[in-house]
């Protein structure tokens, strides 16, 4: 039988009944999914539990300073005989079993920590937390009711999750919690002032060829309430950049004077479409990604969408234009 819970106590629990653990997130992981995992990770050995992190895909280069992102396996499949290595797998940030994109998770017992409208409770404990402003956060609750020191590295690692997840406290998620957190956070070392410059002012000239391009693409629509931008493969091969140098671009639009949404298509070599939404106060973007399988926050969503961006689009802009009429 599952547990379904807010309190981070039980992931607590949970944790301290593995000696083995393997720690994922979502494919494409933010700063929130890989902050959370870091710092989990600490908290794990901490409490002499042996810990891994796995991750399909690759950081974005902005989040290239974190503290032990060399310690992170990224591989397309788990590794052979993950079963008998490991005797849970925590999944950090994913409202899905299918969001980390890696097969054979569920052949774990699994421990799910989550702060997703959508989550599916799909584990033996669910700590879903709707009201937590990043993941990091939680994380950053179990690592002091375990009495764990929070070290000068997973604060700047919690940090960094609980900054990009609430865009550098802009969105609505910076509550009052956001703001503790971070306080706690700064007190243990983390150093905001650094955290800035390294995750917004240390771009490779890849990411910012690739901007360009992207750009280039800038529609306006609704009278100027909704902004539209896309990336294809050609693109990331003219710029020289890789698909985790698109993870911050959707900002850019949004910040448009009189933008209420912003959506961003990204054309996947497998076939799909990824998409971004962005919106402001109090306009709802989750619903839209929603209705395509996709999940999120009121102000930051996002979704996949089989087939080509001519293909998903019109079906998408319409479902976000609705949003934006309503608004």
């Amino acid at each position: 039988m599952s547990e379904a819970t807010r309190d981070t106590g039980a992931a607590l629990a949970r944790l301290r009944r593995a000696s083995r653990v393997l720690l994922t997130s979502h494919a494409a992981p933010d700063g929130d999914a890989l902050g959370s995992e870091l710092g989990l990770a600490e908290v794990a050995r901490a409490l002499g539990i042996a810990a891994t992190i796995v991750n399909r895909d690759p950081h974005p280069a902005p989040l290239g300073f974190l503290p032990g992102l060399e310690t992170i396996r990224v591989q397309a499949e788990l590794p052979a005989g993950f079963e008998r290595e490991f005797d849970l797998a925590v999944l950090l940030e994913c409202p899905g079993l299918d969001r980390p994109g890696l097969a054979g998770l569920e052949r774990l017992p699994l421990l799910n920590i989550d702060h997703h409208l959508e989550n599916a409770r799909y584990a033996e404990v669910n700590v879903v937390d709707e009201d937590a402003p990043a993941v990091g956060e939680m994380v950053l609750a179990i690592a002091e009711a375990a009495g764990v020191a929070v070290t000068e590295s997973m604060a700047t690692n919690l940090y960094a999750a609980l900054v990009t997840d609430t865009g550098d406290f802009r969105y609505s998620n910076a509550t009052p919690r956001a703001f503790a957190a971070a306080a706690r956070l700064v007190t243990a070392g983390a150093r905001p002032a650094e955290i800035a410059e390294a995750l917004w002012e240390h771009n490779p000239e890849r990411v910012v060829r690739l901007t360009a391009e992207v750009l280039g693409t800038l529609e306006l629509l609704a009278g100027g309430r909704l902004a539209v931008i896309s990336c294809d493969r050609a693109m990331l091969e003219r710029a020289g950049a890789r698909p985790e140098d698109t993870e911050n671009l959707i900002n850019i639009p949004r910040g448009i004077d009189g933008v209420r949404v912003a959506v961003f298509f990204k054309a996947l070599k497998d076939g799909a479409v990824r998409v971004s939404l962005r919106s402001r106060g109090d306009v709802d973007v989750q619903g839209v990604a929603k209705a395509f399988g996709g999940g999120g926050h009121r102000n930051a969503a996002g979704c996949t969408i089989p087939g080509t961006v001519a293909e998903a689009r019109p079906r998408l802009l319409a479902a976000a234009l609705a949003v934006v009429e309503r608004s």
